[in-house]
């Protein structure tokens, strides 16, 4: 099974999703995503603050650090205004382009390909997946991230034969016995779907796959995900996630999630995942982050759940009105549903969800998704459970 990446903070290792590393050392309990470092300890700074390298908790979403100048306070740091920036230069959008954090001449016939810069006209130049390969054939292609070329004969990750078989990784595979998961090829006898690089077996029923990363799950304990981790125990640990993260947090009280921040509410408050320097104690705190449609299985298959495309959206005093295209509806598949707009989560115009109904009440579950492979997991895994139960 796939771990965590890990990465290098002084000497040691760390997992950048459940700690974070200050000048080489590592604070535990507090994922990088959401830290901030004041010298060599990091912190929240949506509760805490930084002043002359000292963590100070926040008694207001405003607060700042200040120093006395004479009798008149002054701000230890002043705001300047925001400069376009080619990576640590300054960078004219009219006169240059920006590829990569380096600067090169603005012409409609250059193009970036990553960090380097090419010409439409130039001959036997092929840029692929931010890779720009010289003195290629006339004949190559890039399809799919891929190099394809008549001159190679063996496959490798970044270029290929163009002899109508398959490639996983730097071997030929066949797609009828195998199954290819980022570049590990592996029996169809082991598993159906991928989870990261590993053949995931959703019969399993104390193995879950976690954005990516299979994870074993206790007999006697009812695990979550949140992102690649797993949340064991709700009661001193809680999931805040939203389209783009999960972070875990060990539980304080006055808290809740907004997306996956946690924030103090004497401090913030939150409408539609977005955080507001203005408390509100009678506000509606938000609903349970989106998840990836992967973690919501097998225990959504119970639930009466569709899948929902986001066609137009309609904001009124405390509703969002959202007009929803129910897949694989063929007959009438508009539908219109009201959401409480603060406590909900922020979602996009043109994606698909899936969607629970209750009563006569919606309620988006899933971040939005991949259409294809996704919604075939999903009854895969659903029918499996259907048949088991009889």
């Amino acid at each position: 099974m796939e771990s965590s990446p890990q990465l290098q903070c002084g000497n040691l290792s760390y997992i950048s999703s459940q700690n974070s590393c200050c000048n080489g050392t590592i604070t535990h309990g507090l994922s990088q995503l959401v830290a901030d470092c004041c010298q060599s300890v990091a912190y929240n700074p949506l509760n805490k603050i930084c002043c002359d390298g000292k963590v100070v908790t926040r008694t207001s979403a405003q607060m700042s650090c200040y120093k006395s100048k004479g009798s008149e306070p002054s701000p230890l740091t002043g705001l300047t205004a925001p400069e376009l920036k080619c990576g640590s230069e300054t960078f004219d959008p009219t006169q240059e382009m920006c590829c990569s954090g380096k600067r090169y001449k603005a012409s409609a016939l250059n193009k970036c390909c990553g960090a380097q810069i090419y010409r439409l006209s130039d001959d036997h130049v092929l840029c692929c997946n931010g890779i720009l390969h010289i003195n290629v054939s006339k004949n190559s292609e890039c399809v799919a991230g891929v190099v394809y070329t008549p001159a190679n004969t063996t496959c490798n990750l970044s270029a290929r034969p163009r002899l109508d078989e398959h490639c996983c990784g730097g071997k030929i595979f066949s797609p009828l016995t195998h199954i290819c998961c980022n570049g590990h090829s592996h029996s169809k006898k082991n598993g159906n779907f991928c989870c990261g690089s590993d053949v995931y077996d959703h019969h399993k029923e104390f193995m879950k796959c976690c954005s990516g990363h299979l994870r074993r799950t206790r007999h006697e304990v009812r695990a979550e995900c949140c992102g690649n981790l797993l949340l064991m125990n709700k009661t001193s640990q809680i999931c805040c996630s939203s389209s783009t993260h999960a972070v875990l947090y060990d539980t304080k009280p006055n808290h809740h999630c907004c997306g996956h921040y946690y924030y103090n509410t004497s401090l913030w408050s939150c409408c539609a995942e977005h955080l507001k320097p203005t408390p509100s104690p009678n506000s509606s705190h938000a609903q349970d982050g989106l998840k990836p449609l992967m973690d919501l299985i097998p225990d959504i298959c119970n639930n009466t759940v569709f899948f929902g495309k986001v066609e137009s959206v309609a904001l009124g005093t405390f509703k969002r009105h959202i007009l929803l295209k129910v897949v694989n509806v063929i007959e009438d598949p508009w539908l219109n549903v009201s959401l409480d707009h603060c406590s909900s989560p922020s979602l996009e115009i043109g994606m698909t969800y899936l969607w629970e109904k209750n009563s006569d009440a919606y309620k988006p579950l899933s971040v939005s998704f991949d259409l294809i492979s996704d919604i075939h997991m999903f009854f895969t895994v659903c029918k499996h459970k259907c048949q088991k139960g009889g």
